[in-house]
């Protein structure tokens, strides 16, 4: 199957009224349902709206074809992620760099296997909506909270946060894919959540730069001990 055009994969208009956004978020959540029951290949308009209980004329408002309406829950189930790791951020700020890569990637790791099944459903229909474009720009917005909290780090600093940042994104993200669509079962929640760390914490405690005069261990937290 040709992969289609962007202007094939693009809602023909957003919901302004609470009405239609009502009917937009049934059409996501049965095209969920949809993708879990039958699969990609047998996911058509026609079985979305009447799982969401909608004409298809009224999902045609909205979305095209099959593939805008699947691209639009790949986003919405990327932005999803995307709030995680904004909210974990906030938590974190300020905190040691062990125990915010910990706690980012266990709360990013512990969010994706919740929706493990639905996680698998949208893999597969990645490549003919160009799921890799929309996958690459949430990671560019992923980037901007993380680098905002690397350098708020108390016991770490680093010369290119950002760059750090999008860079630890862009390899957790495909690490996660892996997992995702793995089927051999060579990773498990655990599994994937250990070397996660190991990896992220081992890259920046690498990348660390000469810690400045005005940022000391002393004004770390009385039970956090300085990284070495």
């Amino acid at each position: 199957m040709p992969t289609p055009g962007p202007t094939q994969i693009r809602p023909r208009k957003q919901p302004v009224q609470a009405r239609s956004a009502s009917t937009v978020a049934a059409l996501h959540e049965a095209s969920i349902q949809v993708l879990l029951s039958a699969g990609y290949r047998k996911f058509t308009t026609t079985r979305v709206a009447a799982r969401a209980g909608v004409s298809v004329g009224s999902l045609y408002q909205y979305f095209p074809n099959r593939e805008a309406l699947i691209a639009a829950v790949i986003e919405r189930h990327l932005d999803e992620m995307l709030g995680i790791v904004e909210q974990r951020c906030r938590e974190f700020r300020g905190r040691a760099l062990q125990e915010i890569v910990y706690g980012l990637v266990d709360a990013v790791v512990a969010a994706k296997w919740e929706r493990i099944e639905i996680s698998r459903a949208l893999h597969e229909p990645l490549a003919e909506v160009r799921g890799a474009e929309c996958v690459h720009s949430t990671a560019l917005k992923m980037a901007a909270p993380l680098a905002e909290i690397l350098d708020s780090c108390c016991d770490a600093t680093f010369d290119d946060a950002h760059r750090l940042a999008l860079l630890i994104v862009i390899s957790c993200s495909s690490l996660m894919q892996t997992a995702i669509a793995d089927t051999t079962d060579s990773f498990d929640k655990e599994i994937l959540r250990a070397h996660m760390r190991a990896m992220v914490l081992g890259y920046l405690r690498e990348m660390r730069a000469p810690m400045p005069a005005g940022k000391t261990s002393s004004q770390m937290p009385a039970n956090v001990a300085p990284l070495r």
